[in-house]
Formats: C-alpha cells, sequence, structure tokens
C-alpha cells in the first residue's frame, strides 16, 4: 500500500498519514491525482459516503477533478463547496489565470 499511494504524497511522510484519522486529506488526494489502481484502493477503504462527503465539502479539488467526480457520483453541483462560485471568485482574485 505505501508503494503504491507514495507518489501522492510527495510533500507527507506516508508513514505518518493515518489512514482512518485522516482519511478527507487521503480522499482528496486520490480524487485529484489518483488513477485506477489507487481508486480501486479508496473504494476498498472507504464507503461511498465518505467519498461522496470529501467531495462535498473540499476546497482543494480542481473544477476539472470536481466536475467529474460529480457526475460520477451524481451529485449537484451546486452541493460541491469547490464548484460554488464563492469560492470560484476568490480563487481567481488570488490566481487570475
Amino acid at each position: 500500500m505505501e508503494k503504491l499511494l507514495k507518489p501522492l504524497f510527495w510533500d507527507a511522510d506516508i508513514k505518518k498519514i493515518d489512514f482512518k484519522k485522516h482519511a478527507p486529506y487521503v480522499i482528496g488526494r486520490i480524487l485529484e491525482y489518483g488513477d485506477l489502481p489507487h481508486i480501486k484502493w479508496m473504494k476498498k477503504q472507504y464507503k461511498d459516503e465518505k467519498i461522496k462527503k470529501t467531495l462535498i465539502s473540499s476546497r482543494n479539488l480542481t473544477q476539472k477533478s470536481a466536475n467529474f467526480w460529480a457526475d460520477y457520483y451524481n451529485i449537484p453541483k451546486e452541493r460541491v463547496k469547490c464548484l460554488n462560485n464563492p469560492l470560484l471568485k476568490t480563487r481567481k482574485i488570488f490566481w487570475p489565470y
């Protein structure tokens, strides 16, 4: 598992990550950067409800990833925090590109 997930956590010591306690962090990284093996691992480790809850509440996903996963889980985009207009406007203030 450590070898599989290490590329997604380049900025953290993977040995110190508690995959239950830090589930939103782990799920968010997989939703944003993961590929099929990572997603399969995530779906075995976490229930869909936990993944959906993380998707809805995350502020760190890109629009591309958030749109994809919202469609995948049939979640209305209005419910996904990082796709809400106020947050998008704030991002453009700091990074106008």
